[in-house]
C-alpha cells in the first residue's frame, strides 16, 4: 500500500461519493442504512519501521511545555516553539498523555461496538460529511487513538487507514488540552512535522484537530478518545475563531453520539443477559445448578475464567496473580491499573494479544447467599476487557441465584420430613373434627321441628318416638359444635404459625388481579361465618379503576388478610365489618383495612395481641395466633400488620400496609374492555321508595361511582340498584317499577335469595334485564355485573325505550323471542354447567373413614337424596361405571383425598377418561379432603375435579353447593 492510496483519494472519488441517511434526528437504535459502510482496514500503514519498532515515550510535562505553545497568532493559529538545541529526532514524536490508563479503558470501554455498528458508522459518517461542508477543506477525519495505533473510523474525502501512533499527527491532538484546536497553518515550513510522513509522503500542507474528549465520571477528569481534524493538501487560510469553536462543539457532538449509543447498546445486553437468567432461572436444579451457572458465564464472556472458590478470609485466587483481597473490589469490579500501566509503557509500539498465561488484569467476585465464604469469580487477562455495573449485576444475579438454589435445597430437605409429618397430623385431625360438626349438624337438623312429648300440640300416636332433645341437651349439642369449629382454628393456627415461625417460606411474587385477591379473602371468609349472625360482612374497594393487578405471593397475601377478616368477624356480634383496600395518591403506599364494629382492645393490650398465643381475654377459645400469624406472614412480603385504633366496646382498625408495591393494568382490563366505547350511560339510582337503603347497597353505589358511574334521577338512570332484603312491596311490585329501558342489578346475600328471583322470573325481557350480584359486593363481582348490564343494554336495544314508561314492555316477534329463549338457555347452560336437574341427582360418597361415610349417607337419607359409597378409589371408580351401565348414572361425587388401594386424584382422573371414552355426561367431582396444600388442590384440577373442600364440610355449605349446581324445577 502506497503512501498516496492510504492517506489521499483523488477528486474524482470525492465526486462520486454517496452521502449516508441522517441519524441524529430520530436516533441510531434500530435503524437500517440505506449505504454500504466501507470495509475495515485490517493491516496498519507504516511509513518508517525503524522508528515504529520502539515504544514511545511517557508523558513528561516539562518536555511537554518545551515543544507546544498554547499562545496564538495574529492569524488564529498557534506559534511555533523555538527548536532546542538537543532535539536530534527526524520530526516530533508524540508521547503517551497524562491519563494514558483512565484513558484507555475509556476508548476500550465506548469503542467497543464502533466498528462492527453499521448504523453508528453512518450516523458518524452524516456528522463529518457536515463538518467538511462547514469547513470547505480537502478532508475530514474522525479517528480513535488506541495504545499502538490510530484508527480512521470515518473521513470525508480521504480512505479509511491504520497508523502507527508515533507517525500520527493526531497522537499529538490528543496530548492537548480539552476545548481547543491544535493547528498547523504550514506545514512544510514547522520544524516539528516538515518531515513526518504526513507532510512529505502525504503532501499535508495544513492541519487543524481537536479531542474527542469525554469527562470520566465520578472525577470528571477529562480524556481524549481520539480526534476529529481536518487537512488541506495545498496552503490555505487558517481557520477562524468561530470555525475553531464550530470543530469544537462537533467533536463534543461525536463523543455524545458514541456514549449514547454505547449506553444504548449495554441496556439491550442486560435485556439479554436478563432473558439469559431466566433461562438459568427456570431450569435451576441443586444437582446442576453450579455447572449451569459456569456453563453460562463461559458463554457471555468467553475470553474470561469463571471459578467458585470457598475462601475463609476473604481472599480471591487469581490465575498467575497474587491473592487479592475481597475487600478491594468496588461494587465487584477488581482492576489491576498498575499492570496496564506497565505493559502500555513498554509495549505501547506492539499489537496486543494475551495469552492464557498471562495474570488476570480484572475481575469480579460476589458472594453467595448459601454460604459468605463462597465466592463466583470472573477474571480475565485481556486488559482490553472492561467490565462495567452490567457484568457485575449479572455475576451477582448468577451468585445469588445459585447460592438461592443450594440453600432451598438443604431447606427443602430439612423440611420435607416436617411437611410429611404436619400434613398427616392434619389429615389425622381434621377427619374427626369433620366427624363431630357434620353429626352436630345432622342431630341439630333431627330435632330442629321435633314437637316436646308432653306437649299439647303433639298428636302422634304414642307408639311412635321422637329424637327429641331437652333445651339443656341442645346447648351442650352447640357447645360441642362450636367447640368442634375453635379446635378446628386452633389447628389451622397452629400449622400456620409452624409454617412462619422462622420466616423460611419461600416467595413466587407474581402479577395477581386485585378482584381475584378480594374474592378469594371474602369467599371464605362468609362461608365460614354464618349468615344470620347478625354481622354485614362489607367491601370498599377504593383503588382507582386502572390500578388491576400487584406483584404478590397470591397465597400468603390471602392468607394474611384472611386472618384479619377471620378475627374481626370472630369477636363481631353485630353490625358490620368492613374490608377496605386503599392506596395513596403517589401510588407508594397500600393499604388494606379491616373495620369492625366489635367489642374492641384496650389501650393496653394493644401491643402484646401480636404476641404468639397472647389473648386480651384468657377465656376466650382460640390459641391466639391469628395475629400473629397475619403478621410474620406480612414480614415475609416486605410490610406490616399494625393496629391502627381500637377501645372497648366501639371495635377494632387493623392495617396491612405494603410500602412501594409493584402495580400493574393488564392491557385486556375489565376498564378497558367494558368501558372503552361503552353505548350504556353509566348512571344508576337506587329506588329508595320500594326498598330500605342498607350498608350492602351504600357500597356498592359507591363501588359504582368509583367506576365512573354517576346518580341521577330515577327516570333518567340506566341501572335501578336494589336489594332482596330491604325491598318492603313485593317482589313484582318491585320490577314492575323499574322503566323498560333501565338494568336492574339485584343485591342478594343467600343463594336462597338468588334461586326465589330466578323462579319469580317469567318474563323474558325482565329475565334478561336482571342480573344478580350475591354479597359480600366485590369489585370484580360488580365488573362482571356491569359488564353483563352493557350487554344486555346492547342485545336489547335498550336505548330505543327510553320514551317509554314504567311497566311498559315491548313486542317481541316470535322469531326474536325465539332467538331471545336460545341464546338465555344457552347462558343458562354455561352457567350451570350444563348440569342436570335435581330429580336426576345421585350422589357417589367416597371415603375410607367409616365415620365419615356414614355422616355423609345420613346426609342424603335426610335429603332423600340418591346415593352410593365407595371405601377407596378403585371402588369409586367402578361404582361410578355400574351405575352408568344401568343407567342410573351419578352426577355427584363426594371424593376424599388420601385413600388406600387408589386415592382420590387418580380416582377422578379414571372418572373423566371413562366419561370421554363412553360419551358419559360429565359429572361434579367434589374433593373434600383433610389436607390443605396447595399441590394438592393443583393435582386435583388437573386430573379434573369441579371444586376443592377442606374438611369439615358444613351441611349448610353442601347444601348451597347442591342448590347452586343441581337447581329444582319451578312448581
Amino acid at each position: 500500500m502506497t503512501a498516496s492510496s492510504s492517506l489521499w483519494s483523488p477528486p474524482s472519488a470525492a465526486a462520486a461519493y454517496l452521502r449516508r441517511p441522517s441519524l441524529l434526528a430520530s436516533g441510531i437504535t434500530g435503524l437500517s442504512f440505506r449505504n454500504p459502510v466501507p470495509d475495515r482496514p485490517t493491516e496498519p500503514t507504516v511509513f518508517d519501521e525503524s522508528l515504529t519498532s520502539s515504544p514511545i515515550s511517557e508523558y513528561n510535562e516539562a518536555d511537554f511545555e518545551r515543544f507546544y505553545l498554547s499562545d496564538s497568532c495574529d492569524d488564529d493559529g498557534v506559534k511555533e516553539p523555538v527548536k532546542p538545541d538537543d532535539f536530534s529526532d527526524p520530526y516530533l514524536f508524540p508521547t503517551l498523555t497524562r491519563n494514558e490508563v483512565l484513558r484507555l479503558k475509556s476508548l476500550w470501554y465506548y469503542g467497543r461496538y464502533i466498528e462492527k455498528d453499521k448504523n453508528l458508522l453512518s450516523c458518524l459518517q452524516d456528522q463529518v460529511d457536515l463538518v467538511n461542508d462547514f469547513m470547505q477543506k480537502d478532508c475530514v477525519v474522525l479517528g480513535l487513538l488506541d495504545h499502538d495505533y490510530y484508527r480512521r473510523i470515518v473521513t470525508a474525502n480521504v480512505p479509511l487507514a491504520v497508523l502507527p501512533r508515533r507517525e500520527a499527527t493526531c497522537a499529538h491532538t490528543v496530548m492537548q488540552d480539552g476545548g481547543r484546536v491544535f493547528m498547523i497553518n504550514d506545514t512544510e515550513r514547522d520544524w516539528r512535522f516538515m518531515r513526518s510522513p504526513q507532510v512529505a509522503e502525504a503532501g499535508v500542507k495544513f492541519y487543524a484537530g481537536t479531542q474527542l474528549r469525554y469527562k470520566v465520571p465520578p472525577a470528571k477528569t477529562e480524556i481524549a478518545f481520539g480526534s476529529l481534524y481536518i487537512a488541506n493538501f495545498s496552503p490555505t487560510t487558517p481557520l477562524t475563531t468561530r470555525q475553531q469553536r464550530a470543530l469544537v462543539k462537533f467533536a463534543d457532538v461525536i463523543v455524545h453520539t458514541i456514549v449514547e449509543r454505547t449506553r444504548c447498546m449495554r441496556l439491550a445486553e442486560r435485556e439479554r443477559l436478563t432473558s439469559k437468567l431466566a433461562g438459568i432461572t427456570d431450569t435451576a436444579d441443586p444437582a446442576t445448578i453450579r455447572d449451569n451457572v459456569l456453563a453460562a458465564l463461559h458463554d457471555v464472556y468467553p475470553f474470561a475464567r469463571a471459578t467458585i472458590q470457598c475462601k475463609t478470609h476473604g481472599m480471591i485466587r487469581l490465575a498467575n496473580h497474587e491473592s487479592v483481597p475481597y475487600t478491594a473490589f468496588r461494587d465487584g469490579i477488581w482492576e489491576d491499573d498498575e499492570a496496564t500501566k506497565d505493559w502500555i509503557s513498554a509495549h505501547n509500539h506492539e499489537k496486543y494479544d494475551p495469552s492464557s498465561s498471562d495474570a488476570s488484569i480484572r475481575a469480579i467476585a460476589c458472594k453467595t447467599k448459601f454460604d459468605e465464604k463462597t465466592y463466583l469469580v470472573v477474571e480475565t487477562a485481556d486488559m482490553k476487557r472492561i467490565f462495567d455495573d452490567v457484568d457485575s449485576w449479572f455475576v451477582g444475579a448468577c451468585a445469588q441465584l445459585m447460592g438461592s438454589t443450594l440453600q432451598e435445597e438443604l431447606l427443602r430437605q430439612t423440611m420435607d420430613a416436617k411437611s410429611r409429618f404436619l400434613r398427616g397430623i392434619a389429615h389425622e385431625l381434621r377427619t374427626p373434627i369433620h366427624a363431630i360438626l357434620s353429626s352436630c349438624e345432622l342431630l341439630s337438623e333431627e330435632t330442629r321441628d321435633v314437637v316436646p312429648p308432653n306437649s299439647p300440640e303433639n298428636n302422634e300416636p304414642p307408639l311412635i318416638k321422637h329424637a327429641y332433645l331437652s333445651d339443656k341437651a341442645l346447648s351442650m349439642l352447640a357447645n360441642i359444635d362450636s367447640s368442634g369449629c375453635e379446635l378446628l382454628s386452633t389447628i389451622n393456627n397452629l400449622l400456620d404459625y409452624d409454617q412462619f415461625e422462622n420466616k423460611t417460606t419461600v416467595k413466587v411474587m407474581q402479577l395477581h388481579s386485585f378482584n381475584i385477591i378480594e374474592e378469594e379473602v371474602l369467599r371464605e371468609t362468609a362461608s365460614a361465618h354464618a349468615t344470620d349472625q347478625g354481622v354485614s360482612l362489607i367491601s370498599d374497594n377504593r383503588l382507582p379503576p386502572e390500578v388491576e393487578m400487584l406483584m404478590t405471593d397470591f397465597n400468603l397475601i390471602k392468607q394474611c388478610l384472611g386472618q384479619l377478616v377471620r378475627n374481626a368477624m370472630k369477636f363481631t356480634t353485630s353490625g358490620t365489618v368492613i374490608f377496605q383496600t386503599v392506596l395513596s395518591e403517589s401510588h407508594k403506599v397500600l393499604e388494606y383495612n379491616i373495620v369492625d364494629t366489635g367489642v374492641g382492645i384496650a389501650d393496653l393490650d394493644h401491643e402484646r395481641i401480636f404476641q404468639a398465643f397472647q389473648k386480651v381475654d384468657l377465656t376466650t377459645r382460640g390459641a391466639g395466633l391469628g395475629l400473629t400469624v397475619a403478621a410474620r406472614i406480612a414480614e415475609v412480603l416486605g410490610g406490616a400488620v399494625r393496629l391502627v385504633c381500637s377501645s372497648i366496646g366501639t371495635g377494632s382498625h387493623f392495617q396491612l400496609q405494603l410500602l412501594n408495591p409493584v402495580l400493574a393494568c393488564p392491557v385486556n382490563s375489565y376498564n378497558k374492555s367494558i368501558l372503552l366505547d361503552c353505548p350504556m350511560p353509566l348512571t344508576y339510582f337506587m329506588p329508595i321508595d320500594r326498598q330500605l337503603e342498607t350498608v350492602h347497597l351504600t357500597y356498592a353505589a359507591r363501588n359504582l361511582e368509583r367506576m365512573g358511574f354517576r346518580r341521577i334521577e330515577p327516570d333518567r338512570a340506566t341501572i335501578a340498584l336494589a336489594e332482596a332484603k330491604s325491598a318492603t312491596d313485593t317482589f313484582h311490585e318491585l320490577l314492575d317499577s323499574i322503566r323498560p329501558n333501565q338494568v336492574i342489578v339485584y343485591i342478594c346475600q343467600t343463594y336462597g335469595e338468588l334461586r326465589q328471583s330466578e323462579e319469580a322470573l317469567h318474563n323474558e325481557d325482565y329475565s334478561r334485564r336482571f342480573i344478580r350480584c350475591l354479597t359480600p359486593v366485590r369489585r370484580g363481582r360488580l365488573w362482571q355485573v356491569v359488564k353483563d348490564a352493557v350487554r344486555a343494554y346492547r342485545e336489547l336495544d335498550l336505548r330505543s325505550r327510553i320514551d317509554k314508561g314504567p311497566g311498559s314492555i315491548p313486542q317481541i316477534s316470535p322469531a326474536a323471542h325465539a332467538s331471545a329463549i336460545s341464546k338465555t338457555s344457552s347462558q343458562t347452560r354455561q352457567r350451570w354447567h350444563t348440569k342436570r336437574q335435581f330429580a336426576a341427582l345421585r350422589i357417589l360418597i367416597v371415603d375410607d373413614n367409616p365415620t365419615n361415610l356414614g355422616i355423609l349417607a345420613m346426609y342424603c337419607k335426610k335429603r332423600r337424596l340418591d346415593y352410593v359409597t365407595a371405601m377407596n378409589g378403585r371402588e369409586a371408580h367402578e361404582k361410578y361405571l355400574q351405575a352408568a351401565a344401568e343407567n342410573r348414572c351419578v352426577s355427584l361425587v363426594l371424593m376424599d383425598l388420601d385413600m388406600p388401594v387408589r386415592n382420590g386424584v387418580d380416582a377422578t382422573h379414571d372418572i373423566r377418561v371413562s366419561e370421554s371414552e363412553q360419551g358419559l355426561q360429565p359429572s361434579m367431582v367434589f374433593m373434600v379432603t383433610g389436607q390443605n396444600a396447595d399441590e394438592d388442590k393443583k393435582r386435583s384440577v388437573r386430573a379434573g375435579a369441579n371444586g376443592y373442600y377442606v374438611k369439615p364440610l358444613s351441611m349448610k355449605t353442601l347444601d348451597d353447593l347442591i342448590q347452586l349446581h343441581f337447581p329444582k324445577p319451578e312448581p
